[in-house]
């Protein structure tokens, strides 16, 4: 019996359902098997995290609508948060506001072209592929599907205090996968772009010596960019031409064709993908999915563990593994905490939205 099967009978696997089963098999279990969904959502995983609103603004702009609208609607759904809440995440309607109109500048969007040279051919696109052995299919949705002078790329916003590197990306499983289901859907990729956003706003430099002849702006480090630099000198009334040194480095910051990228908020970083590397990761993921679908999650006591430091603050049932694990009972804190519903469901969300447009 698979872990997930559509209304078809087949078996369905994602890159989220591998990973999963090789973090820990037993959150798998309640995840995949179970189907257990938090009732309440912990700050952590509120939608009005940094990543996730800076994501859904990305998502609008790419998909033609307005993304100010979205952060009108993401903001009001801040202010009725509690006070407490607020201070835990801080402000975000005005640093999300910041660092998307820093993104458009940094990437030189305008009228005439605001996908900064691609050309969207779709946003939040799913697909699917059946496997090799023909068992069950694989499914992926992309944030975007792009085409430059170059062809046609997969692209995936990835919100990171520090940027991966360069051997986390050629490990990447998920990339791989993505790019063999949209050859499978004839559709002739060269490869994956990581679209890579630090969520943090450009920090606004700081006037000292204030209302004194010498007043100027710190020479404290920050991570600042020319947007940000050159409306504080407005702002505090000071001349950008005393300041040109520091605005034209910051200035050299931002994209080009084929220049090094020292934004300290954005990068992106291509990979092409040839067939015989895809074929690699494609037999190792199969294998994987077939433990992970032929396990046996009933034999609940047996499920495996995976533990580390991650779980207290990732995983969503880290009370509930802890309470089965000592002998304890249990069902008060699924009633309490979980509800079950389908771990997918945000495929159909997606269609759905698509589907409004």
């Amino acid at each position: 019996m698979s872990i997930y099967q559509d209304d078809q009978g087949r078996s369905v696997t994602t890159n989220s359902m591998l990973s999963a089963f090789l973090r820990c098999p037993n959150q798998a279990r309640y995840k995949y098997a179970e189907r257990l969904k938090p009732r309440f959502i912990s700050n952590k995983d509120k939608p009005l995290k940094r990543g996730v609103w800076f994501h859904s603004l990305l998502e609008e702009y790419y998909a033609g609508r307005d993304w100010k609208a979205k952060h009108k609607e993401l903001s009001t759904t801040f202010s009725n948060l509690f006070d407490e809440e607020k201070d835990a995440l801080g402000d975000l309607p005005a640093e999300m506001a910041k660092l998307m109109r820093s993104y458009l500048w940094h990437y030189g969007a305008n009228k005439e072209d605001p996908f900064h040279g691609w050309e969207v051919i779709d946003t939040e696109l799913t697909l699917e592929a059946e496997w090799p052995d023909g068992e069950g299919i694989f499914r992926g949705r992309i944030d975007l599907l792009v085409r430059d002078e170059f062809g046609l790329w997969i692209v995936d916003h990835k919100t990171h205090k520090t940027f991966p590197n360069a051997s986390f990306r050629s490990l990447d499983t998920a990339s791989a996968l993505y790019t063999w289901a949209a050859w499978e859907n004839d559709l002739p990729v060269k490869g994956f772009i990581w679209n890579y956003i630090k969520p943090k706003e450009p920090t606004k430099p700081k006037l000292v010596y204030q209302d004194t002849p010498r007043e100027r702006l710190s020479n404290s480090k920050i991570e600042t960019d020319y947007p940000t630099y050159f409306l504080a000198l407005k702002e505090y009334g000071l001349d950008p031409k005393e300041y040109k040194v520091v605005l034209n480095a910051l200035k050299n910051q931002r994209w080009a064709p084929d220049q090094v990228q020292m934004s300290p908020f954005f990068r992106r970083d291509i990979l092409e993908k040839n067939p015989d590397q895809i074929a690699r990761v494609l037999a190792a993921s199969m294998k994987t999915r077939d433990k992970m679908h032929g396990y046996d999650y009933e034999d609940t006591d047996a499920v495996e563990r995976s533990h580390n430091y991650t779980c207290e603050h990732f995983c969503k049932y880290v009370n509930l593994c802890m309470t089965e694990l000592e002998g304890g009972n249990s069902d008060h804190i699924r009633r309490q905490s979980f509800t079950m519903g389908d771990p997918l469901d945000y495929y159909n969300e997606t269609e759905k939205k698509k589907g409004e447009e």
